[in-house]
């Protein structure tokens, strides 16, 4: 039986939303919050205030750049400092959001594309013991296929049950390829 962890997070979520304009802009909360430029102090925080388990997960759509491409410069020194400073990370794989060359949830291909991405994160870091593959899948379809808010935006029934099912299966496929304690942790 796992001992009580107490956890907290940095929120990373990156939506596409439409501007006013009809623009398309992507919401990158780690962007916003300067968590990019301040990511060694915000850690340190977390180390000074004595906590050791931390919600965190690299931005997926920054780091798979395309089929079998990566870019881990950011997420390598992150979770090397999380390492050094011995914070158990639950790693979020995907959080509202997909790389641009994926287009949308609607995508079927997504779910092996993810997978990919999942296999390469976990034998990168084969240290992380905590996953959440795909952050909130019901609120990440809802919010993109139903309500037409996100990323696809799109607002139709059809668009919500693809959208859940593409996420749901990528969760599946994560959650067998990820070592350790795998599966969506309530959040």
């Amino acid at each position: 039986m796992e001992d009580f962890l107490f956890a907290t997070g940095i929120e990373n979520s990156y939506p596409v939303i439409a501007l006013p304009d009809g623009r398309l802009h992507r919401v990158d909360e780690m962007e916003l919050t300067g968590h990019y430029q301040h990511w060694r102090t915000d850690l340190q925080l977390l180390d000074t205030l004595g906590i050791k388990v931390l919600r965190y997960g690299a931005p997926y759509y920054r780091v798979h750049a395309g089929p079998g491409r990566y870019d881990w410069e950011f997420t390598d020194q992150v979770f090397d400092e999380i390492r050094r400073l011995g914070i158990r990370p639950i790693v979020d794989l995907c959080h509202f959001g997909v790389p641009d060359w994926l287009g949308s949830f609607q995508n079927p291909e997504l779910p092996a594309f993810f997978a990919e991405y999942a296999q390469a994160f976990a034998q990168r870091f084969p240290w992380v013991e905590f996953y959440t593959p795909v952050n909130e899948m019901y609120v990440a379809a809802k919010f993109s296929a139903q309500l037409g808010l996100w990323n696809e935006r799109l607002a139709s029934d059809r668009a919500f049950v693809t959208a859940t099912k593409h996420l749901v299966k990528a969760n599946i496929l994560a959650t067998v390829i990820c070592p350790g304690k795998t599966g969506q942790l309530p959040g």
